[in-house]
């Protein structure tokens, strides 16, 4: 009994000090994993639920390579019998796959007795992550809101708003021009980058006061909505 809970192997198998401390790491490393994401994260498909999978999936690939340790017949075993899981819930971010596929890395790594290896690299890891999202790494425009608004070509004059872009727009750049009602009117969506981003309301304000403006929208370009 002495020997159960320190950390060296007894008879062939962990002590309960060594399999709780690999468990422990493997948890602590994980919430650092999924705050990361959570502060990351863009876009509508947050859940939940794959924040507390991410944890779980690490501790039981901890588990699963505490169980495996150095029998190629209990890894074969193991492998047949998690051929017979099937996952039907699909993965609607692409960055998500690298964070399950990450998660089940440093649970092995710590499974595995490699410390320092899971450590560093998960520090490094989420480093990378927040570098990526602080700069909007990959985006294809520099600005940082999407303008929408209709307007109706019979009662409106053209440009009748580039006044007010110049007010209070550092730069804009047209996107995308949608045809509605027949032609006789058009939705326009712009990419945008205010002077002040506080004044947004009042720049909505008055563009609702042109004639035959209508249906005005500002949106974060940072959410990962790419035209």
């Amino acid at each position: 009994m002495d020997n159960i809970f320190n950390f060296s192997v007894v008879g062939g198998s962990l002590g309960v000090g060594h399999i709780l401390f690999n468990l422990g790491l493997t948890l602590a490393l994980g919430l650092m994993i999924t705050y990361v994401y959570r502060v990351t994260h863009r876009g509508l498909s947050y859940s939940k639920n794959f924040v507390s999978t991410l944890i779980l999936m690490s501790m039981i690939t901890t588990l699963v390579m505490m169980v495996i340790g150095n029998s190629i017949a209990v890894a074969f075993g193991l492998l047949g019998a998690f051929s017979l899981v099937r996952f039907r819930t699909a993965v609607k971010e692409t960055k998500d796959t690298g964070f399950i596929f990450f998660s089940l890395a440093e649970g092995m790594a710590v499974g595995t007795g490699n410390y320092l290896l899971a450590i560093v690299s998960t520090i490094f890891f989420l480093l990378v992550v927040w570098l990526l999202n602080k700069f909007n790494f990959g985006s294809i425009h520099g600005n940082d809101y999407l303008l929408i608004f209709t307007i109706n070509h019979q009662s409106n004059q053209p440009d009748s708003f580039s006044v007010i872009f110049d007010k209070y727009l550092k730069n804009s750049m047209l996107l995308n021009i949608n045809a509605k009602n027949g032609g006789q009117a058009s939705e326009m969506v712009y990419s945008v980058r205010f002077v002040d981003d506080k004044r947004s309301n009042d720049m909505i304000k008055e563009l609702m006061t042109i004639d035959g403006l209508s249906e005005v929208h500002v949106i974060s370009s940072k959410a990962d909505i790419e035209y």
